[in-house]
């Protein structure tokens, strides 16, 4: 993960990606500092202050401005997946798309009309992330979550942000796209509903058959729909006693459990320990990282 600052001076700045090798999603961020021109390829267009562009990567863009620093560009790696990853892409074709683009055409979706400045300071908080000289155990923790909720924002009321004059979208069909892209849609769906849903309601959701969609899930995941979901809930579940104050009893309701007991019963099955104990050592260990002992 990296973070650069480009000024223009009068002179092109081309924004060059190393190959990418890894197996993990890699996704860049462009930021508008101050108003300026991009080019990128044969297009030409001009973004506002604070103006946010994303691929899969920039090669060969090159940005003009007047006022420094024109852009900052970031490069992010994505585990996938993970459970924070449910949220990354959200309901949304183009992003599922944008991020498993297999050729080599720079394809981009740009958002405008950021006023609030929520996405800028994400992009605040993320550099400071990236920029920390120690990486621990919670770094990619923090990244991701990070750019989780930059993608939560973007996304939020997205048919009013997207340029789709300046944008250039992936082509690709969703309902026929790659592995990557069907299976982070079923994530998706079944994280934005808290795992309460039916296998007919999301075969409902994507237009599948009810049996198409069960050999689908077995295909993707190596598990059946009721585990699948049943994997979901305990990472949504998980996340909610590290990051939030909820009681179990609200979790638990949240997630669709009519009987809190059951729930339980689940989590310790999963992560063998109960949710109080997860999030009393989830605590500590977040205590000690804060204190640590004098050696």
């Amino acid at each position: 993960m990296q973070v650069i600052y480009y000024d223009s001076n009068s002179v092109l700045k081309t924004l060059n990606l190393q190959q990418n090798k890894s197996k993990n999603f890699h996704i860049e961020f462009i930021e508008a500092l101050n108003p300026c021109k991009i080019l990128a390829g044969n297009t030409e267009f001009i973004l506002d202050q604070y103006d946010i562009v994303i691929s899969k990567h920039f090669q060969n863009v090159k940005v003009i401005g007047q006022t420094n620093p024109v852009i900052r560009w970031y490069a992010v790696e994505l585990k996938y997946p993970a459970p924070l990853n449910q949220y990354l892409v959200a309901d949304n074709a183009l992003i599922h798309d944008l991020m498993n683009i297999k050729n080599q055409k720079v394809n981009y979706i740009v958002f405008r009309n950021l006023d609030n400045q929520i996405c800028h300071s994400y992009l605040n908080s993320l550099e400071l992330i990236i920029n920390q000289s120690d990486h621990d155990q919670y770094f990619t923790f923090q990244a991701q979550g990070i750019t989780g909720l930059l993608f939560t924002e973007l996304l939020h009321k997205h048919r009013e942000k997207i340029g789709k004059s300046v944008s250039r979208f992936p082509s690709n069909d969703v309902k026929y796209a790659s592995r990557d892209s069907q299976s982070g849609a079923i994530m998706t769906y079944l994280a934005v509903h808290n795992g309460n849903v039916t296998l007919q309601q999301m075969a409902d959701h994507f237009g599948y058959q009810k049996n198409y969609l069960s050999r689908l899930c077995k295909k993707l995941f190596d598990l059946d729909f009721i585990h699948l979901r049943l994997n979901i809930r305990m990472n949504l579940a998980s996340e909610h006693l590290r990051l939030t104050n909820m009681s179990i009893n609200e979790i638990s309701s949240e997630l669709g459990y009519r009987e809190s007991s059951t729930f339980i019963q689940n989590f310790i099955k999963a992560k063998h320990m109960t949710p109080a104990s997860y999030r009393n050592l989830y605590q500590k260990q977040q205590s000690e990282n804060a204190h640590p002992e004098d050696p």
